[in-house]
């Protein structure tokens, strides 16, 4: 089953105002929190955000392994969205940012559609990557006028904990150290202004988008860029069509068979990842899902490949 359009905001709709309780008890009191590493004038010492943060990212852990490692991969690859347009702006003709976001969004696939425990991803791969980010770091610094070296520096170390994540063990202290770029450093914007915001915008809308794999309700760009609408509306179709590619294998808990693209992924100019459906698909009873039995609810032919613009 592929979702419409209007079928898709429905349930963005719905689903984001029905966060788990457990969640919602801590997000009550950590709004109510005022913190001196975001620069609030209210802090009076007494909270620790990376305390908060870490808090947060363990309530994702009750859960089976493999839909709490996706649940992580999801709010990195929203992060690492929101990074982009730094790195973009320092140098528009890297094809570094992409190339890590193709390897998130094809592993999203991976777990999504297999569901199994403890998965790895080829080492090679990884190693490619990182040899590649510290390369780009260097054709970075090396354009003198007009450098932010803290906003490209972190903003690197984003893309680089972004592959940490891929490992499920790895995943919470490498989302941190995202965090720590993101909200206290310049991976997204330099300067103090604006940082309980960025904070609200994770909080309120990032981690309920991530615990149900949807979109955040807004997708955020910082302000002055040239094309921040156009930013936002690309951003926000690439989680939208992937959102809805996994929505329903994931939450029907789907044995899901398909062969990995990797040939293609070190490749910058392969704009594409594709996913290859299978199309039995065993329906579990349980939550909003009055159903048990088997039934083809994907509207298309056997292995026939959908494609995800990146």
């Amino acid at each position: 089953m592929i979702l419409t359009t209007r079928q898709f905001q429905n349930l963005n709709q719905h689903t984001l105002g029905t966060i788990p309780e457990h969640l919602q008890i801590l997000f009550n009191k950590i709004k109510q929190e005022h913190y001196e590493e975001l620069y609030e004038q209210e802090a009076d010492g007494t909270a620790s955000l990376e305390n908060d943060l870490r808090k947060v990212l363990e309530a994702f852990r009750p859960g089976k392994s493999t839909v709490s490692h996706l649940q992580y991969i999801w709010m990195t690859l929203i992060l690492i969205l929101a990074v982009e347009p730094t790195l973009q702006f320092y140098n528009p003709t890297s094809y570094l940012p992409k190339k890590i976001i193709n390897l998130i969004v094809l592993w999203i696939g991976e777990i999504s559609f297999n569901l199994i425990e403890n998965i790895t991803i080829s080492s090679t791969i990884i190693d490619e990557l990182v040899k590649e980010i510290f390369k780009d770091a260097e054709s970075y610094f090396a354009r003198k006028k007009g450098v932010n070296y803290q906003s490209i520096s972190e903003a690197l170390d984003v893309f680089y904990n972004a592959l940490r994540v891929l490992n499920y063990d790895q995943s919470v202290e490498a989302i941190l150290e995202i965090l720590y770029d993101c909200l206290e450093g310049y991976a997204i914007f330099p300067g103090s202004y604006g940082r309980r915001e960025l904070f609200d915008w994770w909080l309120l809308e990032v981690v309920p988008a991530s615990w149900y794999l949807l979109p955040p309700k807004s997708f955020y760009v910082v302000e002055g860029l040239q094309n921040k609408e156009e930013i936002k509306l690309r951003q926000t179709r690439l989680l939208e069509k992937i959102s809805s590619e996994i929505w329903y294998p994931v939450l029907r808990e789907i044995g899901y068979n398909r062969k990995a693209q990797y040939n293609t992924l070190l490749n910058p100019y392969t704009p594409v990842i594709k996913f290859n459906h299978s199309i039995d698909v065993k329906i579990n009873s349980g939550n909003n899902f009055n159903a048990s039995s088997n039934a083809r609810i994907i509207n298309f032919p056997e292995n026939t490949l959908s494609v995800c613009f990146v």
